[in-house]
């Protein structure tokens, strides 16, 4: 289960990795970083060529609709949400060590701004892959859409968050739970009761 890093002193306590693509001064607002981590039960390699591979990305990201790869290091991103926005970008590869790690940013002039890092590192004992995921990012219309997009539960944090989850499942079982189109388990024929 990802795990969410809340404070600086904690972090450094449980996540080693290194921060993300470096930062433009002024870019960002320190609360538009998102620290997480998942355990993946698949060897470091097979999981980072399977993130490499660009145009497996929509097979675990909500929302994203494509990416297409534009050259060895830029790609382009299209994102549509549930509730009607979308957004595109286009990213370029700052950093990457094969196996290991990948870091990226939005070039300059992309409808949003976005940075981060993700590193694979084996986990203890044989059990798999850390996956650590460094996010920082603005939302394209300022704090209204931020709010927005927060309520709705598709802001980048916890987008983030749900990807890291699905990827896990994906590779550990080949599928991605979902209740959509299930049935509730609730008797809609029922008579609500009221007590007071």
């Amino acid at each position: 289960m990802p795990q969410k890093i809340e404070s600086k002193a904690k972090r450094k306590q449980s996540n080693p990795t290194p921060s993300a693509a470096p930062r433009k001064s002024g870019r960002y607002h320190e609360d538009d970083t998102s620290r997480m981590a998942v355990t993946i039960a698949a060897l470091p390699d097979a999981v980072y060529s399977y993130f490499r591979d660009f145009a497996n990305l929509p097979n675990f990201m909500k929302d994203l609709k494509e990416v297409t790869v534009t050259s060895a290091k830029t790609s382009h991103w299209v994102v549509e949400l549930k509730n009607g926005l979308g957004v595109e970008w286009d990213a370029e590869i700052v950093k990457e060590r094969p196996g290991q790690m990948i870091s990226w940013q939005s070039v300059e002039g992309s409808e949003i701004e976005t940075s981060g890092s993700i590193w694979f590192s084996p986990a203890p004992e044989g059990k798999g892959t850390v996956v650590g995921l460094v996010l920082e990012y603005k939302i394209p219309g300022g704090g209204v859409t931020e709010l927005l997009t927060k309520l709705t539960g598709e802001d980048p944090e916890s987008l983030a968050y749900i990807n890291l989850k699905r990827l896990k499942a994906l590779l550990e079982t080949g599928e991605i739970p979902t209740i959509e189109g299930q049935p509730s388990g609730r008797d809609a024929d029922a008579e609500m009761i009221v007590t007071h």
